[in-house]
């Protein structure tokens, strides 16, 4: 129904008159509470492999206000070719805690706060696989996929990876496929998208929430 009424032609005069009107279309953008995040894992399968890294950013607006960091230590050995890629190896997981241990710490962490990664689907699939085996909670948060906003707003990429995207911005990549790295870089991400989001009319929370609808 709010979507319909701001997209109303005589809301829009309106709007133009009385600017209390504004609040129909929710908290601008840069008032928001978010929490970013990555995760790494020992494949690409969550009904196969596990989790080994969570890294999160709880921001309002462009402001870091917490920080949720830590390795997972897996069931079983974490593959060859995963630590070539990650650099996370059984000797720095063998004392950190379990997913049953590091999971609700981090649905406590997130609370109700929208969710944003790269590539999303893959990020919150892990945790909610994962979340389903060692609770009867589910992950319900809402999410944004910067992956699906850069293919909206940088439409001539040549891929959408996250070092392209973040190239293309000008931003540095630093500790790649280490979750708090790709969660800082997604953050930076983020931020670069909020101005580009407002020159395509994109300013609140409900202009937020019709695009992400659509895409």
């Amino acid at each position: 129904m709010i979507h319909d009424l701001i997209k109303n032609k005589q809301f829009i005069e309106l709007e133009k008159e009385y600017k209390f009107l504004a609040r129909a279309r929710g908290k601008p953008l840069e008032t928001l509470e978010y929490v970013i995040l990555d995760v790494e894992t020992t494949g690409l399968e969550p009904t196969q492999h596990e989790l080994t890294e969570i890294g999160a950013l709880k921001i309002r607006g462009e402001e870091i206000k917490e920080i949720f960091s830590t390795l997972i230590r897996p069931r079983h050995p974490i593959p060859p070719e995963i630590t070539q890629f990650t650099g996370i190896d059984d000797e720095m997981v063998k004392d950190s805690p379990s997913v049953e241990e590091v999971l609700p710490r981090f649905i406590d962490f997130i609370d109700s706060s929208t969710l944003i990664a790269h590539n999303a689907e893959f990020d919150l699939s892990f945790i909610k696989h994962h979340l389903k085996q060692i609770s009867d909670k589910e992950l319900t948060n809402e999410a944004i996929c910067t992956v699906k906003l850069a293919r909206y707003l940088l439409p001539n990429l040549e891929n959408y990876k996250l070092p392209t995207v973040a190239n293309h911005l000008g931003i540095p990549v630093e500790n790649r496929h280490r979750a708090m790295g790709d969660a800082e870089a997604t953050y930076q991400i983020w931020i670069k998208f909020l101005p580009l989001l407002k020159e395509k009319g994109i300013a609140s929370q409900h202009d937020l929430d019709s695009l992400i609808s659509r895409l």
